[in-house]
């Protein structure tokens, strides 16, 4: 027989270990050969390596590890889906006839990559069964969320649970995931490849889990915020110069009598329910007022808005050239 946790590890890479049986041996021979791989592959008390991908935060333990799919149900499978383990502990409950009990509870999320996730706990008195049972009632609570451009969010929102609180911010391409390492692996699962999202408060990993799903199914998409204003929602990108970009446009359009003067135009600030993220003020540096930076700050002032005047050369004249140079041939006309 084939028993994980006893001739064979619970978890091979990926895979969950079932126990089964092994087929009939022909002869004693071979037999005896296959006991001693059997053995041999075991060693002891030593540590499997594993693929640096498949890893999980830190060390051996279990959370951020891959566990895998989750099982079939049916006829239904649920293929290019990924499990993590979120959090992997022990639990004592105390009971009356039997005493203190141990039991495993695993916290787990499913998903595809394409915006389809769900998350769960659940406790078994042996660790395999606890990861089993974890990963296939994620697979029950699936949730369908809309990404921007297949790659983050549509805007910027507030999130909370409990003492938590999450401030995630829409970011361009390329950016990457800066984030704590539970919502990184939840961004992987659910398919988010570019977000930044600062906590505060309580760093209970449950709570973050909870706050961040709600704030990923309170989101809005341009379209539907564009209707709930009929205003047209536009986009001024910095790495675009701000050249307004029109994102998403409502059925009837306001007019601009009809805005009043205290009506909230931001869309920052719409999304995050009329408030502002307060940013701590940036003290200057402790060489600002040394002779040296003075020194620097003239020389530089011939090179000011260098940038901004060539993109704008470049766009009215079509080619980098003098200011003075229609002055020069007005001149000579005359």
């Amino acid at each position: 027989m084939l028993w994980p946790g006893l001739n064979a590890p619970i978890i091979r890479g990926k895979e969950l270990l079932q126990q089964k049986a092994l087929p009939e041996d022909s002869t004693s021979i071979e037999r005896e050969k296959n006991i001693l791989k059997l053995r041999d592959s075991i060693g002891g008390f030593r540590v499997m390596k594993i693929n640096p991908i498949d890893r999980g935060w830190s060390g051996t333990k279990m959370a951020g590890r891959s566990i895998g799919t989750p099982d079939p149900v049916g006829e239904e499978t649920f293929d290019g889906f990924d499990t993590r383990v979120l959090e992997n502990k022990i639990v004592f409950i105390m009971k009356g006839n039997m005493g203190r009990r141990r039991r495993f509870s695993v916290m787990s999320v499913t998903g595809n990559g394409c915006g389809l996730a769900g998350f769960t706990t659940s406790k078994a008195p042996d660790m395999r069964s606890a990861l089993r049972k974890s990963k296939n009632r994620a697979s029950q609570k699936l949730m369908s969320f809309e990404l921007c451009e297949n790659r983050t969010v549509f805007h910027d929102f507030f999130c909370a649970f409990g003492k938590t609180k999450i401030f995630v911010s829409k970011k361009p391409e390329g950016y990457g995931l800066c984030c704590h390492r539970a919502i990184r692996t939840i961004c992987k699962v659910v398919g988010i490849k570019d977000l930044h999202a600062k906590i505060e408060g309580s760093t209970n990993l449950q709570h973050i889990v909870k706050a961040f799903f709600i704030g990923l199914l309170k989101q809005k998409t341009h379209h539907q915020l564009a209707e709930e204003k009929q205003m047209h929602v536009v986009e001024f990108n910095t790495l675009q110069n701000n050249f307004p970009r029109v994102v998403a446009s409502p059925t009837v359009c306001r007019t601009q009598n009809d805005i009043g003067k205290d009506e909230v135009i931001d869309f920052t600030q719409y999304v995050l329910g009329d408030k502002i993220v307060l940013k701590k003020k940036k003290f200057p540096p402790f060489y600002a007022n040394t002779t040296g930076y003075k020194l620097y700050l003239k020389k530089q002032e011939h090179f000011r808005n260098q940038d901004k005047v060539r993109i704008d050369m470049l766009v009215h004249a079509g080619k980098l050239t003098s200011f003075l140079t229609n002055k020069e041939n007005t001149s000579i006309k005359t």
